[in-house]
């Protein structure tokens, strides 16, 4: 008997292929949406939002506590083999579930759980363009409070080179390796007095050699993360066409290894899936990024080039 689901086809699936899906006992979907907030603390899982309105049966992922090992002094740390097991278990994600994971933007959340699922050896995993915006604004319905997650056992598989750490940077800054280093951080918006404290610089700074493909410019034109909060963006919360996305990706080199990073390692995700899903081989994400970085005051850094 087979134990793995069969995996999607791509890492994106559309609202009209999981409206039809809605329903099939091995589809587990799963609301993974943080907000940005000036204020501390700076992440803050949108659970409220999740229990106003949600895509039937979805279940919520609290990617800021509980996603996560705890105690880590970088917040968001990607948890341990044993940690997953007992989160996804938890979520319902079984050996045969097929996920699909969304936000309430355009995916830059839920790519950490994407990522994370591919991380731990789950293939059956995408993530909803659009998310539940699209799904709302095309008159889909929604529901409200709570969905219990089902328990169910999850073993990881862990996938090795999907992560990167300090040292790996470091080689790759000092030209040890030839890992091609990519920024995701968004641009420094023209008015930085709309960033929580600290934001300004390290939107401003960048590891040296990096290339700068903001987590932003994945979206369709009108999508912005700033102001704080992010919730109700102006704009489209879908992806740029895939051909779009893969043509803002060219800055990357192919045929070398290529480490993702942004401040804490929820957005840089969202990069890295849209490079794996235009043909690039060795991306990884560092996940300790500028906070685990610039926490050492001998790092080396550069001033980012103004766009």
């Amino acid at each position: 008997m087979n134990e793995k689901p069969v995996p999607f086809p791509a890492a994106l699936v559309s609202t009209d292929w999981l409206s039809g899906q809605l329903g099939s006992s091995d589809l587990l979907v799963i609301d993974s949406s943080v907000q940005l907030a000036a204020s501390a603390p700076h992440l803050r899982p949108m659970r409220g939002a999740y229990l106003e309105a949600h895509i039937p049966g979805a279940v919520f992922a609290d990617l800021v506590n509980e996603v996560v090992e705890p105690d880590s002094p970088l917040g968001i740390t990607r948890p341990s083999t044993r940690r997953a097991e007992a989160v996804f278990g938890r979520l319902g994600v079984g050996p045969r579930t097929r996920v699909v994971v969304y936000d309430c933007e355009f995916g830059q959340n839920a790519a950490r759980l994407w990522w994370l699922l591919k991380a731990n050896g789950h293939d059956a995993v995408a993530l909803l363009d659009g998310g539940i915006r699209k799904w709302a604004d095309e008159g889909r319905t929604v529901e409200s409070g709570p969905v219990e997650p089902v328990p169910a056992t999850f073993v990881a598989h862990p996938r090795p080179g999907m992560w990167s750490d300090r040292q790996q940077v470091l080689d790759a800054v000092n030209g040890m390796t030839d890992a091609t280093l990519v920024n995701a951080v968004p641009d420094l918006p023209a008015d930085p007095s709309v960033l929580p404290a600290g934001a300004a610089r390290v939107m401003s700074t960048t590891l040296p050699g990096s290339v700068d493909i903001p987590f932003p410019s994945m979206g369709q034109p009108g999508t912005t993360t700033l102001p704080y909060p992010s919730i109700n963006w102006p704009g489209s919360p879908m992806l740029r066409s895939g051909p779009d996305r893969a043509g803002r990706l060219t800055p990357v080199p192919r045929g070398r290894p290529t480490i993702v990073y942004c401040n804490s390692g929820l957005n840089a995700p969202l990069v890295g899936l849209c490079l794996v899903e235009a043909g690039y081989d060795a991306v990884s994400v560092y996940d300790g990024g500028l906070m685990e970085w610039l926490g050492d005051p001998q790092a080396p850094v550069t001033a980012r080039a103004k766009r």
